[in-house]
């Protein structure tokens, strides 16, 4: 057997191409009930696939109409490169049929805006500010690249460390100009002695004789083996789109050509819509949202106040005796987090006055989980009274002699809840001895 012919550099914009089955074979896969399937994978003599490969996703496309799951290339028994393409079907075919092979285009050419503009961001990056792309990875929604930080652009051992916006929009500017400068772009292959006199972006430890080298004319030189666009204006536009700390390295997203513009118009929708709903000018949006943040939050801070004020008075006529059942106020809300409960049973255990109290919420999915507590006066032990409802009940949790909470438990046995806590808890619980 023969390497496979490569025919995606030959011409990197063919969809389709006619070829011969060189080996087939049956691959087995677990299928989403853990049940196997059997997949077919074909070796051809020549291929426009790309496989997956040099941070590039794989084709997608058909073989004979079957879709191809995935395309990945190996050294077969006698050494030689085949491409691989993985089908989602049994093996319909045979070696020395002759089979049709096309791409779906469209992804392979948002491939190759992707890739293309890779190589135009790393190199604007390391002219406009000195930052080098140490690793990339192409991804469904956008492509990313990993930008080594230095002392000089600030402090990367920060949590929340990030690239100041200038430096991303001087990078991402020459990026564009680049883009509407519609430079050549040339890939080929090329003895490695030939790299002698170039100016490359990366050099990277080299086995192989023959290199593949990607030139944006006069503008960036890199050892690629992905596909790329014929020149630079057919990126369309290059955008970043965001950026986050990884390790010693800030990880920019970007996003080029029509998912650019896809990214553009679902923003621009989601701005105009948020503009019109506040009645705010475009440009006034980020005061507006501001102008409401702060309002939000000193509503919060108000209803926080009477919520604590509201539950302190309560406390006060807890401590005086009413609402109470054999020494115990029980509170069941609808409206309330559990959160908020547990601030309430705060506020109760620091009350004067000699009482219980058992709060409870539940949920959407028929359970609920509950806090039982005392003030200091109370003859009865929390902690102590949970143990009993754990084992009776099974739930987990715990606390303190004052205050102690856990869950879950089904709401269908709430009356043998408060049966048990009344048993346990109450003023009347003579029975048991804490």
């Amino acid at each position: 057997m023969a390497d496979t012919v490569k025919l995606y550099y030959v011409d990197p914009y063919m969809k389709k191409n006619e070829a011969v089955v060189i080996k087939t074979r049956e691959y087995k896969r677990a299928g989403e009930s853990g049940a196997e399937t059997s997949q077919c994978e074909i070796i051809t003599d020549k291929t426009c696939f790309y496989p997956e490969g040099g941070g590039q996703i794989s084709d997608r496309g058909t073989i004979n109409g079957l879709t191809v799951d995935s395309v990945y290339e190996q050294k077969d028994e006698n050494g030689c490169a085949v491409i691989v393409h993985r089908l989602c079907g049994p093996c319909a075919v045979k070696p020395g049929d002759a089979v049709s092979c096309e791409i779906d285009f469209g992804a392979r050419f948002q491939n190759m805006q992707d890739h293309t503009a890779q190589h135009i961001l790393s190199e604007a990056f390391i002219r406009t500010a000195d930052l080098h792309t140490i690793s990339m990875h192409m991804g469904p929604e956008y492509m990313t690249i990993d930008l080594l930080v230095t002392e000089k652009h600030g402090k990367i051992s920060e949590k929340n460390f990030k690239l100041d916006r200038s430096i991303l929009d001087n990078a991402e500017n020459l990026a564009n100009s680049i883009v509407h400068q519609n430079l050549k772009v040339r890939s080929r292959l090329i003895d490695r002695i030939e790299l002698t006199g170039i100016s490359l972006r990366k050099t990277p430890e080299l086995a192989d004789e023959k290199v593949r080298l990607v030139s944006a004319e006069g503008f960036d030189n890199s050892l690629c083996c992905g596909t790329h666009l014929a020149s630079t204006g057919e990126a369309g536009i290059i955008k970043i789109i965001g950026q986050q700390k990884a390790n010693n390295a800030v990880r920019i997203r970007f996003v080029s050509g029509m998912r650019a513009l896809n990214d553009y118009r679902r923003k621009n929708y989601v701005l105009a819509e948020a503009a019109e709903y506040l009645s705010v000018e475009g440009s006034e949006l980020t005061r507006s949202i501001e102008k409401i943040s702060a309002e939000n939050k000193s509503l919060a801070k108000k209803k926080n106040e009477l919520f604590d004020n509201f539950y302190a008075k309560t406390a006060c006529e807890l401590g005086e005796g009413k609402y109470l059942e054999n020494g115990i106020y029980w509170l069941e809300p609808d409206d309330l987090e559990y959160g908020e409960l547990a601030r309430i049973g705060q506020i109760f255990s620091k009350a004067a006055g000699s009482f219980g109290f058992a709060l409870i919420a539940g949920d959407a999915s028929g359970f609920f989980r509950f806090i039982i507590g005392r003030t200091q006066n109370y003859p009865r032990d929390a902690k102590k009274a949970f143990a009993e409802i754990a084992a009776s009940f099974g739930v987990k949790g715990g606390g303190s002699p004052l205050v102690a909470q856990g869950g879950t438990i089904e709401r269908t046995r709430t009356a043998e809840f408060k049966k048990l806590v009344n048993d346990v808890f109450s003023i009347q619980a003579a029975a048991k001895v804490f």
